[in-house]
């Protein structure tokens, strides 16, 4: 059974326990919220810039973000995505910087006027 055909029975009894559990799990998204969430979901599938996939986590890193997330008032998903963007921009920029600096490092003009710079 795909996730999009759960039946009601297969959600833990902690969705149910009580209005607010139930709210919070099945919101419905009414207005600017509603339109927001659809524009986003349009962008992303019309301009290619998110791909669906399968993946396992451990328990407790998707408990940390879920919590993360309902502070931030965002989706888990979402700020998981989020926190993976930063970690690789974050890891091009290094890259692009080691590489400026072998560039530079063979660059024997650049050295020499560094040379001349470093003496004055």
């Amino acid at each position: 059974m795909s996730n999009k055909e759960k039946e009601f029975d297969d959600y833990p009894g902690e969705v149910y326990a009580n209005k607010e559990a139930f709210l919070k799990r099945f919101r419905i998204l009414e207005g600017k919220e509603r339109d927001e969430h659809r524009r986003r979901i349009e962008k992303a599938i019309s301009g290619g810039t998110k791909s669906r996939v399968t993946i396992y986590f451990d328990n407790s890193v998707i408990d940390h973000f879920k919590e993360l997330a309902e502070k931030e008032k965002i989706g888990y998903q979402t700020l998981i995505n989020d926190t993976l963007r930063r970690l690789v921009d974050t890891n091009n920029r290094v890259m692009e910087k080691r590489s400026l600096k072998d560039e530079l490092l063979k660059d024997k003009k650049f050295l020499q006027k560094l040379k001349m710079a470093l003496a004055a």
